[in-house]
């Protein structure tokens, strides 16, 4: 008796289409593409110090974020570690940061000053 194949007493040694052998190969899942490292954690505190900064105290968490940012950003240029971004960014609010608390102690010693 014949099978569809064309040879008698089945398709040996072949496999049907689709099955084992066949087909698709896996993907290799989603994700970071290329296995980038995860941000440091100085990165993260860096970013987070530099809002906290620009938004409620505007003295000492700058000064922090930007000597962390620096720190980052050299850890991920040798590939210790990502979030090349997010230091950088602590290091920009950080520089705002400290710009504004410098125009601050300059406008009050300014008003003191010319009360006196």
């Amino acid at each position: 008796m014949a099978d569809q194949s064309g040879s008698a007493g089945g398709a040996t040694g072949t496999q049907a289409p689709g099955g084992p052998g066949y087909g698709v190969q896996p993907s290799a899942g989603y994700g970071i593409p290329g296995g980038a490292p995860l941000p440091s954690g100085k990165a993260t505190a860096s970013m987070v110090l530099g809002i906290v900064g620009l938004v409620l105290i505007p003295i000492i968490p700058p000064i922090i974020a930007l000597c962390l940012g620096i720190s980052a950003q050299r850890m991920a240029d040798r590939g210790e570690g990502g979030g090349r971004g997010m230091a950088t960014a602590g290091m920009v609010m950080g520089i705002i940061g400290i710009a504004f608390a410098a125009l601050g102690v300059i406008v009050a010693t300014t008003q003191a000053l010319s009360v006196a």
